[in-house]
């Protein structure tokens, strides 16, 4: 049990491992599959809206409030997928011109930045999601707690402190391994 334990383990630690496994595209695009089905559903809710509007002049109380919920899942969600697939703001011609370890130095203070931004923003958001939680209120128009929308927030930032630490681990196994930490666009350092 333990030795099997063990070899998913390593190959979840290592990326090169962890695409030829099943689990592999789902790691890599989880928040992008839940993020794309939130705005399908999120067009289809507007559509729905907009029609209902159109040919009856009434407006479905519940399309406003599940609308702006989605919304604020996917753009939790999207913080994460863009940390994990390293398509945030960086300045890359900077580090263009270090060294490779002075590469991992510049990584080793985003990540601190990144925890500290992040464990702030987690630890401030249960308490407001337990108040919404506590509340008992529910999206207008429906049985659904609005508390589901401020769970977004919490996580969200839990997506985004996995993802920095999932970077971590890999672009350090990438470093001590010897190998170029260099970001080239569309590729993930470590992968």
């Amino acid at each position: 049990m333990s030795t099997t334990l063990f070899r998913y383990l390593r190959v979840l630690l290592d990326p090169e491992r962890l695409q030829e496994t099943r689990l592999g595209p789902v790691e890599r695009n989880l928040e992008l599959y839940l993020g794309g089905t939130l705005l399908v559903a999120y067009g289809l809710v507007i559509g729905f809206s907009v029609i209902q509007r159109t040919l009856t002049g009434e407006q479905a109380l519940w399309a406003q409030e599940s609308a702006i919920g989605m919304f604020v899942w996917v753009a939790w969600l999207s913080v994460a997928y863009v940390i994990r697939n390293e398509d945030h703001l960086r300045f890359t011609m900077v580090l263009d011109d270090l060294s490779n370890t002075g590469r991992y130095v510049v990584y080793c203070v985003e990540w601190l930045c990144w925890l500290a931004f992040a464990g702030i923003v987690f630890v401030y958001s249960l308490p407001v999601f337990g108040d919404f939680l506590s509340r008992g209120g529910t999206i207008t128009g429906t049985p659904v707690p609005d508390a589901i929308t401020y769970l977004a927030v919490t996580v969200g930032v839990a997506l985004v402190l996995f993802r920095v630490a999932e970077q971590m681990l890999w672009v350090t196994y990438a470093f001590r391994r010897g190998d170029d930490i260099t970001y080239a666009d569309g590729e993930v350092v470590g992968e």
